[in-house]
């Protein structure tokens, strides 16, 4: 298996990669979200001195209690960390030898207009939380050479979604990834493009059934 970026493609199996996380916003879950860019990019900086592969920004905190930002501000609080993140990555070395070193960087953003604003050589991987409700960001992806991420969910981000209930949750993943899928190959990614995730904690709730994984066990 392989996972084709703009600039590399990288084999698998391999050590799992693993993700550091950037809050380029005020209100994240974590409490560790900064709106300063140099805190920022030294945050990006000390995480792939202790070993991160794969660097995640987000402008926008995924709460469903606080109000979107613009789409102009999340732009520019994203270009704020862009514009100086290939200094960042290609002066930081690697924690070990098979740490994925210059790292890699993953955008989490779902609205085209965002995503046509910054969409670059710089940017390795797009983490779409919107479920790929149309094909608009798999094209754009597909125009840029950017491997798309498409997360499990249902309806649009920053609205709660708690009321939904699935009957068989896994079965719903299944069915959902194949649609999604389709539509991602059909904009011109390949399969080495697309990445997907379940999206845990979005539209799903712990009492949800997953009847079929469960009987597939026993």
């Amino acid at each position: 298996m392989i996972l084709e970026t703009p600039t590399r493609k990288i084999s698998f199996p391999r050590r799992p990669l693993l993700m550091g996380i950037v809050n380029i916003n005020d209100d994240s879950f974590s409490g560790d979200g900064t709106l300063d860019p140099k805190k920022a990019l030294e945050q990006a900086r000390k995480q792939i001195q202790e070993g991160a592969d794969i660097i995640d920004i987000g402008a926008e905190s995924a709460r469903t209690n606080r109000e979107a930002i613009s789409v102009d501000e999340e732009v520019r609080r994203l270009r704020s960390f862009l514009d100086d993140w290939p200094r960042i990555r290609d002066e930081t070395k690697a924690a070990d030898d098979e740490q994925i070193s210059p790292a890699l960087l993953s955008v989490n953003t779902w609205r085209p207009e965002v995503v046509e604003q910054i969409l670059g050589p710089e940017i390795d991987l797009l983490n779409d939380m919107s479920a790929l409700p149309d094909d608009r960001n798999a094209r754009l992806c597909a125009k840029h050479h950017v491997p798309l991420l498409i997360m499990h969910s249902v309806g649009q981000p920053k609205v709660s979604h708690t009321h939904e209930r699935w009957r068989d949750l896994m079965v719903s993943m299944i069915d959902f990834f194949k649609e999604k899928i389709t539509i991602a190959k059909s904009a011109g990614l390949k399969s080495t493009q697309i990445v997907i995730d379940p999206g845990l904690d979005f539209a799903k709730q712990k009492n949800d059934k997953c009847s079929s994984f469960a009987s597939s066990k026993r």
